[in-house]
């Protein structure tokens, strides 16, 4: 009988325990998927890719109490990278943990399966290139959650998950919840990626693949601001090919088209990230030179005349020859505080044509200076 009763006791004792760890396991799943729901608003809100990978990178270790976060995104074309770099983002500083392959065996390779989620121990053949070297040695990860990011059965990329506990993450636990964040993460990136190229289009000339004037119209007082408030030069090239009317009429429009294309890249590659360059219709091209006098100004509109006159642009059998005439125009002569910011553009822009006016009287294939 007493030994019954003890059989009892130890049964009712080891149905209590394990009474409590379901609580506690039910307790801490609830607190998981608080996080997560929170976490998903959150990355729901985004309204641009950048803005998202800002919540992603810096909010997920805080939420879910991790030690590092690394984002690996397939960009094969260069196409998210080139969508940060137009809207003036510079990724590389800004987001030290965000990762780009052009190879989908690099990501494929930190996964499992593309569906589900692989925990385990850190694995510096797999994982050192994208987490950082902590100061702290105490701080080295040692387990790793990879989440695959799939978007209508295509890989997109991969979130990286590292904690310096090595039972954080292990082969056997659980993935019902990661696998689910990182559904809704790629629905998010799909959808930010998305927004951001359609306004980039907006933003940008189809043919010539630089900023149209809408973008320039933007900018313009933005820059007018920083350089009132750094109290900084900044200049403005007008800049129109000679003749273009010419080209068209002998050549055809696609050779038109051609000529645009080739002028809009040389411009492009004569100028520093920080320039602002725009179609502004037809055969103009406009650029903004932020910190930068007329002295220097001149001294760029040569460099990009030049570089347009020695370039050829080919036409079935013909070799053709083009030039284009700049006009420059510098900030500080329009300095008036009873001016608003766009006024002060305004005259900006029109002193550059204005100055365009005067190398084509000039001749052509010149710079001319406002005065």
């Amino acid at each position: 009988m007493r030994r019954k009763k003890n059989n009892l006791r130890q049964k009712k004792k080891n149905l209590n325990r394990q009474y409590k760890q379901l609580i506690s396991h039910a307790w801490q799943n609830e607190i998981i998927l608080r996080r997560c729901q929170q976490m998903e608003l959150r990355l729901m809100q985004c309204e641009s890719f950048a803005s998202l990978v800002q919540t992603l990178l810096t909010e997920s270790p805080k939420n879910f109490e991790l030690d590092q976060v690394a984002l690996v995104l397939f960009d094969p074309k260069y196409d998210i990278r080139r969508l940060l770099l137009a809207s003036e983002i510079d990724y590389q500083k800004l987001f030290p943990n965000l990762f780009f392959q052009y190879k989908k065996q690099m990501i494929t390779q930190l996964l499992e399966t593309e569906i589900l989620p692989k925990l385990g121990p850190y694995d510096s053949m797999l994982h050192n290139h994208y987490f950082l070297s902590p100061n702290n040695t105490d701080r080295t990860i040692l387990s790793v959650a990879a989440l695959p990011l799939v978007q209508e059965k295509r890989i997109i990329g991969c979130l990286l998950f590292g904690d310096i506990q090595a039972d954080r993450f292990v082969t056997d636990s659980a993935t019902d919840f990661l696998q689910h964040l990182g559904s809704v993460i790629s629905i998010c990136i799909d959808m930010t990626l998305l927004r951001d190229r359609l306004k980039y289009s907006s933003l940008n000339d189809a043919l010539t693949g630089i900023n149209n004037r809408r973008f320039f119209e933007q900018r313009l007082p933005e820059e007018i601001s920083r350089c009132k408030r750094s109290k900084t030069p900044i200049s403005c090239l007008f800049v129109d090919v000679d003749h273009f009317k010419h080209f068209n009429d002998t050549y055809g429009h696609a050779t038109g088209d051609l000529i645009l294309k080739q002028v809009a890249g040389i411009i492009r590659k004569e100028l520093r990230a920080t320039d602002v360059v725009g179609r502004y219709g037809g055969e103009e091209f406009v650029v903004l030179l932020p910190n930068t006098d007329h002295q220097r100004a001149q001294e760029i509109a040569e460099r990009i005349r030049k570089c347009i006159q020695k370039h050829r642009y080919k036409h079935e059998e013909h070799s053709l020859k083009v030039t284009v005439s700049i006009g420059i125009a510098d900030f500080q002569k329009f300095v008036d505080e009873n001016k608003t910011l766009a006024e002060i553009g305004q005259a900006l822009v029109a002193a550059a044509d204005n100055a365009l006016y005067k190398a084509k009287q000039s001749g052509r294939n010149c710079i001319a200076v406002n005065s």
